[in-house]
């Protein structure tokens, strides 16, 4: 009987998909389940990762000159390169950033330009150049990795052993964790490769009157690898080879360094003491005390599932390991991300049962629970295309979906109610009827009644709606196109947005109408539901009328007065965001799980003082977590697990890192903040040493960098002072440092004339020189996958002091030796540690910290702008001053945010302007918007957070959802606008029949964030920005569409 009823009413209805689906059930019921079993078989394939991987639209171009200074590399190398590469098509910036053996160029590659085709271009250019310096190792041409890649887990070896013997075991790991499945590179971060060291005293080298090169060339003779070619005869072929090359430091040791005239020979073990080791250098690793290794374990896609197969063969391998060596797993992104996904997960259901609460309250039965599964079909709609718009299951597109939660249901509940109004005046209207003629009101007529009003109720309300759905989308288009990291970060969120809307629309008119179609079955009994709803309604309707009626009448009446209030509400918010009384942050302030402690010192002090105060911060450390431990064991007696997961150290000449991780217990009793503050106080008084503790999201060592240049470096010098002068000058601004840091004394020097006399050449002993101190390289081995370097060099106890080098045997070029103090002047220069250029100038670097309860980074920024830097670019003529790379983005950023926007909202305009065909009326609706932003502006100064980037996009949703409820309550007046109804008695009788539908959006939202907005969990606080912009913008929105456009829009009509 249905299906009939359904064919012969499709016939004879108005031909379009909204009557077609409801007239169609069976249809309308495959098409949600055909996207339910998209979505669902898309899940179970989609990548799952913590984050999605960023990488910078940059090239690398690396080179390594082991043994020269900044300044050094910088004119025969870095200047070289940057001459080489500068007018390539595609590049935009060049930032050079060189220190001790090092020189690394960034190249900015320009938006529009193929990073692989520029970065095959410098590569090409690169090798090209000429006459380069013999000392120079290697130069890579590879792109960037973005700042702060830590990779998905980390991986450590530690045990009681020395660290060559844990080398030899760590590259039997190394090479296991790059083979498992989807793992792109286990980096080893703080790699000290193979070296055998062939050290020759000064003493041996005056008895034997050898100089260090001529002992490397002997080297090169006798330990030899060559192939001979092919040996051709009837027999067949041959290969020729010379295999004798020393593998190891015996059969180093065993080479004929000479034969003498009685046939005896000296071995090169006679000679010099031969260690087969590591690199020399001056350093230390440690994991909770014991030596170490370490690896990131990198994956493209698929990490969390990457972890646990790290994690499994992390197990297997432990069963290997020799006694008391231990092989673990820690820095785990995907156990933040488990746990992360669970707070979601559970805050997501929470407030999905929640939302379907209020409206089962609220709304009748069959649109409530019609409604809450449209919020399912839009999620897993959402699922389904993911894949296809590269868009993978991650923090922040769990993150859309939590946005989204509250916002799908808006369309739904407007389509259902006005289904069930239809139906219940459908049902009035037989009831009157059956009253004269005695019929019941089941049967066939029931059911094309209900199905026609099911059609007329979608029809009605399905312009508002659509107009709703793709305001909410043009919304959100901005984040799609933004630049740089802030735009990488947006474009999952924003995607997942417009997929669950765009899904969301197409349940609300093609399904729920068919599902709304069929009448239910008569309940004569009143249940405790129907009596709470009805409760509810007749209060809600007391409230319309005894309290919001009045008062809106009198906001009429005193329209210009209403008009004010809201406009000195928009000016206090931005007076607190203009006055720094709100910071402006791309960046969350949230604390990680994870941290790590930065410590520098100056160039001048001993390695001994380094590794001191290391120490010292580290027992502090220790000292802390013994503590806690001893509290959560009071606590909870039955807990094994330290509050920290492990500690790990890494000492260098002149600076040291220290890594920790709180474990799961940890987590939940430990505030971070108060953490690192008792840890800053225990370790006191550190002297020159500089120390960061880099603990929250996005933290760098300062908080404002600017970057001075100009063609004479003693003028940047001269206006460095200066500007450190000005910067430090603001209350709340610390630590103003530079990057001209004095680096190791340089010792110079200058043959004498006696020495040309006797024909020796500078480069002579400067070669001499460098072979004694930094090392001769004989040649490089091949064992498995590492390159072992063979070095002759002296032994490390005669290159401690100048005497030695003093005293260094030079050979002459009649055979001869005499010492380096007798043939050179030495000369100390100062040093420097760092040199930084870009776009081919060398530039000085100014960063600072700040104090955000004295001072705000945004007012300094353009206090100095304005003031400072014109000032000083006067005083000084050809001085180039700018912000530092962070801050240009951030700028570049909201410049490209506000543009955008502004775009969006003249499309928003247009789709509100058409339809409704005013030019006025559309600004009526989207005055709702900047209020949203308001309250979202208090609440952030209210509770002390900045605005960042999350922020931004709850302020983005909420305007959203306002401009909907504007769209819905004026629609409501302009179908009546010509009923002779005088305009005021219209727009209280708009603001009463719309308060309920407005009132409900705002409470799904809220309902749908409240479980956020209560979390106490570190895991949950990064939402903390987005789920307060959006519930306060909404509540102050909600309060802008019920008040402030009734009010505009009868000034706009009586005018």
């Amino acid at each position: 009987m249905r299906r009939t009823l359904s064919a012969s009413l499709s016939a004879s209805l108005p031909p379009g998909l909204i009557a077609w689906f409801a007239a169609n059930p069976v249809a309308a019921n495959l098409l949600m389940l055909l996207i339910l079993l998209g979505g669902a078989g898309s899940l179970f394939l989609m990548d799952k990762e913590v984050f999605p991987r960023f990488m910078p639209h940059q090239v690398e171009v690396k080179a390594i000159y082991p043994g020269a200074g900044p300044q050094e590399i910088e004119e025969s190398v870095c200047i070289r390169i940057e001459e080489a590469i500068y007018n390539l098509g595609g590049v935009k910036r060049l930032k050079s950033d060189i220190i001790e053996s090092e020189c690394l160029v960034k190249v900015t590659v320009l938006p529009n330009y193929n990073k692989d085709q520029v970065m095959n271009a410098v590569r090409g250019r690169v090798q090209a150049i000429q006459r380069l310096p013999k000392g120079l190792e290697k130069i890579e041409v590879q792109p960037a990795h973005r700042i702060g890649d830590e990779g998905v887990i980390w991986v450590a070896l530690h045990g009681p052993t020395d660290p060559h013997t844990l080398k030899g075991l760590g590259d039997r790991i190394q090479g296991d964790l790059s083979q498992v499945p989807g793992v792109t590179r286990a980096h080893n971060y703080y790699d000290l490769p193979y070296e055998i060291a062939i050290e020759v005293s000064t003493e041996r080298l005056r008895q034997f009157r050898v100089s260090l090169n001529e002992v490397t060339e002997t080297i090169r003779r006798t330990s030899v690898d060559l192939p001979g070619g092919i040996m051709k005869n009837p027999m067949g072929e041959l290969l020729l080879r010379v295999k004798g090359r020393a593998q190891d430091n015996v059969s180093v040791g065993n080479l004929v360094v000479r034969t003498n005239a009685d046939g005896s020979r000296v071995l090169l073990r006679d000679v010099a003491t031969i260690k087969d080791g590591l690199e020399e250098r001056l350093s230390e690793w440690r994991h909770n005390g014991e030596t170490a290794q370490g690896w990131e374990i990198h994956a493209e896609k698929d990490t969390v599932a990457v972890a646990r197969r790290v994690k499994d063969y992390v197990a297997e391998m432990n069963t290997q390991l020799p006694q008391g060596v231990g092989l673990i797993t820690w820095w785990d992104r995907s156990q933040a991300y488990e746990e992360r996904i669970g707070t979601l997960i559970e805050d997501g259901l929470t407030g999905f049962v929640l939302v379907c609460l209020i409206l089962t309250i609220f709304l009748h039965h069959k649109v409530a629970i019609w409604a809450g599964l449209g919020i399912l079909t839009s999620i897993f709609g959402a699922f389904w295309l993911m894949p296809a718009l590269d868009v993978s299951l991650n923090m922040l597109s769990l993150f859309g979906f939590l946005l989204a939660m509250g916002i799908l249901v808006d369309d739904a509940i407007i389509i259902g109610e006005s289904i069930y109004a239809k139906q219940e005046a459908s049902d009035a209207a037989k009831l009157r009827e059956t009253a004269y003629s005695g019929s019941s009101l089941a049967g066939a007529g029931r059911n094309q009644a209900y199905l026609e009003a099911a059609i007329s109720g979608a029809r009605d309300v399905a312009l508002p709606v659509i107009l709703a759905v793709m305001i909410v989308l043009v919304a959100f288009l901005p984040g799609l196109f933004l630049p740089g990291w802030a735009g990488q970060m947006m474009k999952p969120i924003c995607l997942v947005m417009i997929l669950t809307l765009a899904f969301s629309l197409i349940e609300a008119l093609l399904i729920l109408p068919a599902h709304l179609a069929t009448p239910s079955a008569p309940n004569p009994s009143s249940t405790p539901l129907t009596r709470l709803r009805t409760t509810l309604n007749r209060g809600l309707q007391h409230f319309i009328r005894r309290i919001y009626e009045p008062f809106l009448e009198k906001a009429l009446a005193w329209r210009y007065l209403t008009v004010a209030a809201f406009a000195v509400l928009l000016m206090l918010a931005a007076a607190l965001v203009a006055g720094g009384y709100v910071r402006l942050s791309l960046q969350a302030d949230v604390t990680k799980d994870s941290f790590w402690v930065y410590l520098k010192l100056p160039q001048d002090l001993p390695y001994s003082e380094t590794r001191r105060i290391a120490e010292k911060v580290e027992r502090s450390l220790l000292e802390i977590r013994d503590e806690l431990d001893r509290e959560a064991a009071v606590r909870d007696p039955d807990i094994q697990q330290s509050v920290i997961v492990g500690v790990e150290t890494i000492i260098s000449e002149h600076n040291a890192g220290i890594w920790t991780e709180l474990s799961p217990a940890g987590r939940k009793h430990i505030v971070v903040e108060d953490f690192i503050r008792e840890w800053r106080k225990r370790i006191g008084d550190i002297g020159r040493a500089r120390i960061d503790f880099l603990y929250k999201e996005g933290d760098l060592p300062y908080d404002m960098e600017f970057d001075l240049g100009h063609p004479d470096p003693a003028i940047v010098a001269s206006a460095v002072i200066q500007f450190k002068q000005k910067l430090a000058g603001y209350p709340g601004v610390y630590d103003v440092v530079d990057s001209a840091e004095p680096g190791k004394p340089e010792v110079r020097l200058r043959l004498k004339p006696e020495a040309e006399h006797l024909g020796l050449q500078l480069e002579d002993l400067a070669e001499q020189m460098r072979h004694a101190y930094y090392g001769d390289e004989v040649h490089r081995l091949q064992r498995g996958r590492n390159e072992v370097k063979v070095m002759v060099r002296l032994p490390r106890n005669e290159r401690q002091s100048l005497d030695d080098l003093q005293n260094l045997p030079i050979r002459l070029p009649n055979g001869a030796q005499a010492p380096l103090g007798t043939l050179a002047e030495i000369d100390l220069m100062p040093g420097q540690a760092r040199l930084v250029r870009q776009d081919r100038q060398r530039i000085l670097k100014v960063q600072a910290q700040i104090d955000p309860s004295l001072t705000d980074v945004n007012a300094i920024h353009a206090s100095m702008m304005a003031e400072e830097i014109p000032h000083l670019k006067r005083q000084f003529p050809g001085l180039d001053v700018s912000i530092g790379e962070e801050r240009q983005e951030q700028d570049q950023t909201m410049r490209t945010l506000i543009l955008y926007t502004a775009a969006a909202l003249a499309v928003i305009y247009a789709l509100i302007a058409i339809p409704f065909r005013s030019y006025v009326k559309p600004l009526i609706f989207m005055l709702g918007a900047p209020v949203a932003w308001s309250g979202a502006v208090f609440a952030h100064w209210l509770i002390g957070l900045p605005l960042s980037m999350e922020s931004l996009v709850g302020m983005i949703a909420a305007s959203g959802v306002v401009i909907n409820d504007s769209l819905v309550l004026l629609d409501y007046v302009q179908k009546r606008g010509n009923t002779g109804q005088p305009m005021a008695s219209l727009i209280l009788e708009a603001c009463s029949a719309r308060f309920r539908p407005i009132l409900l959006a705002f409470l799904t939202n809220f309902v749908g964030f409240l479980p956020i907005l209560l979390e106490t969990s570190e895991q949950a606080q990064f939402l903390v920005p987005m789920t307060l912009s959006l519930t306060v913008g909404l509540l102050i929105g909600m309060t802008a569409s019920l008040i402030l456009t009734p009010v505009c829009y009868a000034i706009v009509e009586r005018s």
